[in-house]
This record gives structure tokens, sequence and C-alpha cells, in this order.
């Protein structure tokens, strides 16, 4: 008998000190998964967003370029102020014939 009142006493001794080392509630664990959770949801919505302003920068730079490649880098300004584009200046130039040609400045 002595030893059964012994175990029972030992057992909801040592249950009790398991109990007390356990310094959060499950509430409290809940709590800070949702947490963990909102600010992962921010950090890949920030990743999203920077992605993003990449894809449209490298997106206008390729665009520039095309442009580029169909219009040329020369330009000349004709006499009724339109500007006009061509691979070449002279091919520039031609382009303002029917606008008055070329204007000197």
């Amino acid at each position: 008998m002595f030893r059964t009142i012994s175990a029972l006493t030992l057992a909801l001794a040592l249950s009790g000190t398991a109990m007390a080392a356990q310094s959060t509630t499950p509430k409290e664990e809940t709590k800070k998964a949702g947490e963990a959770a909102k600010d992962a949801g921010k950090d890949i919505g920030s990743a999203a967003k920077h992605a993003g302003k990449a894809t449209a920068k490298e997106t206008k730079k390729g665009a520039k370029t095309v442009k580029k490649a169909v219009t040329g880098d020369a330009h000349a300004t004709c006499m009724d102020g339109t500007r006009q584009e061509g691979k070449t200046e002279a091919a520039a130039a031609a382009a303002c014939d029917g606008h008055g040609g070329v204007k000197k400045s």
C-alpha cells in the first residue's frame, strides 16, 4: 500500500513539474504562429513587388533597344518644327525634304 501511495504521489509530482515546464499556453503558441504567418505573407508580397519592378524596368530597356534598332540614332529637326529620325544623319536630313528642309541651328 505504501508503494502505491508513493508511486501515485511521485506521478502527480512529476506531471505537475512537466506542466510547469511549459512556459506558454496553446493559445499563445497559436498567436505566435499566426504572427509568423502574417510576417511571411508580408515578405512574400514585398518580394513579388520588387520582382514586378525589376521586370518593368527590363521591359522598358528592351523596348528602347528595339525602338533604336528600328528608327536609328540619328535625328534632324525640320523647318516646320518636326523631328525626323534615321539610321544616319543623311537619312534623317533626307526625311526633312517634305517638311521644308533641315532647320539651321
